[in-house]
């Protein structure tokens, strides 16, 4: 969760220069700004299910989905916040730097390294699974 983080910091952070040399500065803090409303609420998450690891794990589906609910509700009120708060608002550099923030994640998944894989150990037949276990059936 944390590497998604980074990426997002990573992705808006040169999206915001690429677009204060190219087009102003302006845009490039309201890229920032449309980009933290995404980021902020993704990093009190990750921490969030950082500090519940070890708890019994009939816990997790609620605290995702009550953390998932708190990220969207809290992105949503950064977004008004900003709106509110900036007399003239560049809504397409906002809207890029969240956008743009709400889309690393997905890509988060190719820098993962602790995901097994589908030859790993954990799903392969010979390797600590016996072959009637990896189809389903009991050792």
């Amino acid at each position: 969760m944390f590497i998604a983080v980074g990426l997002q910091v990573a992705t808006v952070v040169l999206l915001a220069l690429v677009a204060g040399f190219w087009i102003d500065w302006t845009s490039a803090k309201f890229l920032v700004l449309g980009g933290a409303a995404a980021i902020i609420p993704n990093g009190l998450f990750a921490l969030r299910l950082a500090s519940h690891r070890g708890k019994p794990a009939e816990s997790y589906p609620a605290v995702f989905f009550l953390g998932e609910f708190a990220k969207i509700g809290l992105t949503t009120a950064l977004v008004v916040w900003v709106a509110r708060s900036f007399e003239s608002v560049r809504w397409l550099a906002l809207l890029i730097g969240l956008i743009a923030a709400l889309q690393v994640p997905i890509f988060a998944l190719l820098f993962q390294r602790d995901v097994p894989g589908p030859g790993d150990a954990a799903g392969t037949p010979g390797e600590g699974v016996t072959e009637d276990a990896a189809v389903g059936g009991r050792r």
